[in-house]
């Protein structure tokens, strides 16, 4: 959202700011002695007690001003955007946003990883690949039966997804119309038999991309991000074989780091692509590898490490979010859900139950938490 809007004072929408506030601890979990984490509060006793200490967590959280003494800094942002990187610019940690970054973040690179792999990957189907539409007649020509997604370029999870038909109704084409006003174009994709979402974890540096792992997640009807699955590589690596080769997993661990490299040269640090596996019309299993590109940290990053750090290998579960609208909501549920859950240690690590990852108030209304079985 910051992306698309462009300014280097962008402020996002309130229930945004409150997702800042409320989930700012969570990086926490991802860090290394030493590491500073920065919040916008200061985590409570009771949870630095039952969470921080308790997971032998060693970073230390600071608020903005307790950062003006610290010397030799280096900014590791969930993900950039020009106001981001402004405000590193202004503490001298950081440069401005180039403006050629922008259509790395669009839906647009994605269209491109998808023309890289297509016939390098076996049996592909060329169908998956996006239209680029800049008209609702434009949309309308590319359009056969059945149902298809239109796709702002710049959008944030289960935002900027629109469902249609042809032909597009009126209350349809408006949306679109606003979407091209703002964004010059939109992207047109099929709309296929969703059977799982899942993505591949990155890190990349000065000698290319390394793939640090799968991700499998859950999304809403909308296509908003629900939680991700907890667990051992190989134990989700099951989850996939189930559907899809295995020889065709080691094809991507062959060929995005390559197509990452190719699109992506100068751009260090973690990312994500999200791909799906899909039923076609035979009702036979397809892999769309390349449905989005995320340049930032991701839940399902932090997955990853929540299982590799704090799991014991037999503990499998679920990363969620959760949002609850009415204040003291969130905090009830939480005292609620860890009594019927109580969470079990085995070597310092979790074997069973349910834990709330960042603070609790009455004012909070985003809950990150894992419950494990």
């Amino acid at each position: 959202m910051a992306i698309a809007n462009g300014s280097r004072y962008y402020m996002p929408p309130a229930n945004v700011v409150r997702m800042i506030r409320d989930l700012a601890f969570l990086p926490a979990y991802m860090g290394n002695p030493g590491d500073l984490v920065l919040v916008k509060e200061l985590p409570d006793n009771e949870f630095m007690f039952s969470t921080y200490r308790r997971l032998n967590l060693s970073i230390r959280c600071v608020q903005e001003e307790d950062t003006l003494g610290e010397e030799d800094l280096q900014a590791e942002p969930w993900g950039w955007s020009p106001n981001m990187c402004h405000w590193f610019a202004a503490k001298g940690m950081g440069e401005e946003w180039r403006p050629e970054q922008k259509e790395w973040y669009s839906r647009k690179l994605a269209r491109k990883g998808l023309n890289h792999l297509l016939g390098l990957i076996p049996e592909l189907d060329p169908e998956i690949i996006p239209e680029l539409c800049f008209s609702i007649d434009d949309i309308e020509s590319k359009m056969g039966k059945g149902s298809y997604l239109v796709k702002a370029p710049w959008s944030s999870s289960g935002k900027g997804i629109l469902v249609v038909k042809k032909p597009i109704a009126a209350k349809e084409k408006e949306w679109v119309q606003g979407i091209l006003k703002r964004q010059e174009y939109v992207m047109l994709e099929k709309k296929w038999e969703k059977v799982q979402d899942f993505a591949m974890e990155f890190r990349k540096g000065d000698s290319g991309s390394e793939f640090i792992g799968w991700s499998v997640f859950t999304t809403g009807n909308q296509g908003e991000y629900k939680g991700n699955l907890l667990g051992t590589q190989a134990y989700l690596e099951d989850i996939l074989t189930a559907r899809v080769a295995k020889e065709k997993l080691e094809w991507l661990k062959l060929q995005l780091p390559v197509m990452l490299d190719t699109l992506l040269p100068t751009y260090r640090g973690c990312l994500g692509v999200d791909m799906m596996i899909y039923t076609d019309a035979h009702g036979e299993y397809k892999l769309q590898p390349c449905l989005e590109i995320n340049l930032r940290y991701n839940m399902g990053i932090l997955a990853l490490e929540l299982s590799r750090r704090y799991l014991t290998d037999a503990a499998k579960g679920e990363f969620s979010i959760r949002y609850y609208s009415c204040p003291g909501e969130a905090r009830q549920e939480c005292l609620r859900l860890q009594q019927l859950y109580p969470v079990v240690y085995k070597n310092n690590r979790i074997q069973s139950g349910y834990l709330n990852l960042t603070p609790l108030t009455e004012a909070t209304h985003f809950i990150a938490s894992i419950n494990c079985y």
